[in-house]
């Protein structure tokens, strides 16, 4: 049985590790903190080749109909990520462990809990 929305955003509080390899050979890792009073912190590196760049934002956080939706508040890069911005992300997998979510533009990524 799925998880209710309420189920979802207690479960999705802490802090998760950023970890992923994209398809065009971008790295990222780094640490998003989803908050119980419905804000998100995030410090964020992306490596690719020689090029690095690093991003923070903080953003506001909801669950509707088992979707994570973010929207950006603040951004260290706003040519990268700008504020107002909105994600939608369907939660695919949630447990006290790991955290699995589709975007949407289809791609599914994995998130280990750190605490």
């Amino acid at each position: 049985m799925p998880l209710s929305d309420v189920e979802i955003a207690e479960k999705l509080v802490g802090s998760w590790k950023v970890n992923e390899t994209s398809a065009h050979g971008v790295s990222s890792s780094g640490m998003v903190s989803i908050l119980g009073d419905g804000s998100v912190r995030c410090n964020a590196k992306y490596v690719r080749g020689e090029r690095e760049l690093a991003i923070n934002y903080t953003a506001s956080w909801q669950v509707e109909n088992g979707v994570l939706i973010e929207t950006i508040k603040t951004t260290s890069d706003s040519n990268l990520l700008a504020v107002g911005f909105v994600t939608r992300d369907k939660v695919m997998s949630l447990d006290d462990q790991e955290l699995i979510f589709e975007t949407e533009i289809g791609n599914k990524i994995t998130r280990e809990r750190i605490k």
